[in-house]
């Protein structure tokens, strides 16, 4: 019987197989197998015996192989629907960040890898990474994402809802929209303001959509005009902000989509000495709030704050639940109104 010591002495950098542990315990591989994989009439004894060998020896499955047999590559997608676009950087990079960092921490608790995979899946390297599912953040009008996963039958999470018809059986993970607008909408009138405007974003995304509908809607039942400006493409906020600004029913509070807009405002509100909040009230949507940045700048600013990390972690467990056979689910996450000092007036 050859020893444990030789098979581990044997070729330098040579990944140790079941061959190794079955020369070194004396059984044959198959017995080994099935020890290590719970399988088969084995005793107790030898199986505790082929695990203690396969420790000693540093044997680890090799994934390949285990993801031919059990059809899983033990690999998960992340992909954001629209950052290939250019404002996109500057503008939600918090919320794909907090996003990320909570899907992958539960991804490797759940003995997944995740992967950041470009949002054109007509890139190479598709094909190049086996993946069992896909998360996509914020899917926008005739996604190439989605449109892929259904030709492919990958599994599918996303982020935000699908907006074209065809994908209402794709769970998803969405933030309570309808009740933190309101939210934020109803501390802005009860702090006094009477006209309250939305500098909204062009992305093409549910997100976007779904807070401008809940803004007009809420002006609606509340007798009040809607106010909306929106940034071109191409476009520094800052002027999108400053046309808001500028009219002469000009709103004495706004609610930016993102914290690069709740910026354009109170550069906006400089240029035109305005005083923040007494002149003009301030409001930004956020990815947590519990990260820094709002509160470090001259003036604090109130935020309406989505838990992109929970929405992360949910959206990884909820692909793993499908992955393993489970119905498909929606989860909708609270959102948190964080009041500063841009809104409270003396």
């Amino acid at each position: 019987m050859t020893s444990r010591k030789s098979a581990r002495a044997g070729e330098v950098g040579r990944r140790i197989g079941i061959r190794d542990v079955a020369q070194a315990t004396g059984l044959s591989i198959t017995t080994v197998s099935h020890a290590l994989h719970g399988k088969g009439q084995i005793a107790p004894a030898t199986r505790e015996r082929v695990r203690r060998a396969a420790e000693e020896l540093g044997y680890r499955p090799d994934p390949v192989a285990r993801g031919l047999v059990s059809g899983r590559t033990g690999i998960l997608g992340l992909a954001v629907g629209h950052m290939s676009d250019r404002p996109w950087a500057g503008t939600y990079r918090p919320y794909y960040a907090a996003f990320s960092a909570g899907a992958t921490m539960t991804a490797v608790e759940r003995d997944y890898a995740l992967v950041v995979v470009p949002s054109d899946p007509a890139s190479g390297l598709w094909a190049r990474v086996p993946m069992d599912g896909l998360i996509i953040v914020d899917p926008v009008r005739e996604d190439p994402l989605l449109a892929d996963c259904a030709r492919r039958r990958m599994p599918v999470v996303t982020d935000g809802r699908p907006i074209d018809p065809g994908y209402e059986d794709v769970p998803t993970v969405e933030s309570d929209l309808e009740h933190g607008m309101a939210e934020v909408l109803d501390h802005l009138r009860d702090s006094g303001a009477r006209r309250v405007g939305l500098l909204s974003g062009p992305e093409p995304d549910a997100y976007t959509q779904d807070s401008e509908r809940l803004y007009r809607e809420w002006c609606a039942a509340a007798g009040r005009p809607a106010l909306v400006e929106t940034p071109a493409a191409s476009e520094d906020p800052v002027e999108a902000a400053l046309r808001l600004l500028s009219g002469p029913d000009r709103p004495d509070a706004v609610h930016g989509l993102n914290e690069t807009y709740g910026q354009a405002l109170v550069i906006a509100a400089r240029r035109l000495s305005l005083r923040i909040p007494d002149d003009l009230m301030v409001s930004v949507m956020r990815e947590s709030d519990q990260s820094c940045g709002t509160e470090d700048w001259d003036v604090p600013l109130t935020a309406l704050s989505l838990d992109a990390r929970r929405l992360g972690a949910e959206s990884v467990t909820i692909l793993i639940d499908v992955l393993d056979g489970k119905a498909p689910r929606n989860v909708m996450v609270p959102c948190t109104v964080v009041v500063r000092r841009s809104t409270l007036r003396a």
